[in-house]
């Protein structure tokens, strides 16, 4: 099966790269140059949650490119820092769970600066959120450290990991493989750990702004156009960290369904991981599509393009109760 090639996988992430990039540079520059004054609290924030995930696309998808051997947790990375600069395996191991996780921390930052900015003016919180964030990016960096403390010697690992996988394909027994962990314990246990406290922090974070929007919609301590902006901004933010969630669902649920089933397929272990590895993409896309100022620019662009080829738009004309109006649209 084609899917199951380690050539056609890397090549397949390869192509993934040259179709993102173009757009992961247009939203950074879109958070950059063109974000409005009424969100100027929230953009370093947006710009920092954009880097990160951009950062783990090109990790994915160019400089390390994970290949992974599930039910048994071990690869190979087959990316750019292993062909060109032979950097360890262990290192780009470590590089990329932080990265994932660097991800999640970067999308509860943006929810605090939101809880910050709105209500976060008491004294307490104002001292306590700067250690509060540097706990949260310190544990990011660390929490994997046990799981690679306690990593099995590596020939009996492989071993094991043989018995466990007969089936494992004489072309992926060729590459360098790497077993992280054979007692599940220092993995899933860290892995869990923190992804449980990056969700129980953003879901704290969203039930305190909601609760004091809906207290300062009945008090009227906010303007009423202010607590409509919020909640449009908001809405915008949920629906951005929901693509997250969503593509960091996809292979957190895979490599769970196939610890518990034993259940061995290389190509569908590639085809999750191309899927996973478009999460910067959505993320994008949908930034930019949920932020009206980002909207608006990109649609002048678009304009300026079908100005460039000499793209003419379409008139339709629609009929409106006791009135005609026409709208022109772009095609």
């Amino acid at each position: 099966m084609f899917l199951a090639s380690p050539v056609f996988y890397a090549n397949s992430l390869h192509v993934l790269t040259v179709i993102t990039t173009p757009l992961q540079i247009l939203g950074s520059y879109c958070i950059i140059f063109k974000t409005p004054k009424s969100m100027g609290t929230i953009k370093w924030s947006l710009l920092n949650l954009h880097f990160w995930c951009m950062v783990l696309d090109w990790a994915l998808t160019m400089f390390i490119i994970p290949l992974l051997i599930l039910p048994v947790l071990g690869g190979c990375p087959l990316g750019i820092l292993t062909t060109w600069f032979g950097v360890s395996t262990h290192f780009q191991a470590y590089i990329i769970i932080t990265l994932i996780f660097m991800a999640g921390t970067s999308v509860v930052v943006v929810f605090e600066n939101r809880y910050h900015q709105l209500y976060g003016s008491h004294p307490h919180w104002r001292y306590f959120r700067i250690p509060f964030l540097m706990l949260n990016y310190f544990l990011t960096v660390s929490f994997s450290i046990p799981a690679f403390v306690n990593m099995p010697e590596q020939h009996w690992a492989l071993e094991i990991s043989y018995k466990k996988l007969p089936e494992l394909p004489d072309e992926i027994k060729s590459l360098p493989l790497f077993i992280l962990a054979v007692d599940l314990f220092w993995l899933l246990i860290p892995l869990s750990s923190m992804a449980f406290l990056i969700v129980t922090e953003c879901v704290v974070f969203i039930v305190l702004i909601n609760r004091n929007l809906k207290a300062s919609s009945k008090q009227a301590t906010l303007s009423k156009t202010t607590i409509k902006f919020q909640k449009k901004f908001l809405r915008a933010l949920y629906l951005q960290a929901s693509v997250s969630c969503f593509y960091f669902s996809i292979p957190t649920s895979y490599t769970l369904f196939s610890q518990f089933s034993g259940i061995y397929s290389q190509g569908l272990i590639h085809f999750v991981l191309i899927i996973a590895s478009t999460h910067g993409f959505s993320s994008t896309l949908v930034m930019i599509w949920a932020h009206k100022p980002y909207r608006e620019f990109c649609f002048q662009i678009i304009v300026w393009i079908q100005g460039i080829l000499k793209i003419k738009p379409s008139k339709v004309v629609q009929k409106m109760p006791n009135n005609q109006c026409s709208a022109t649209i772009f095609a």
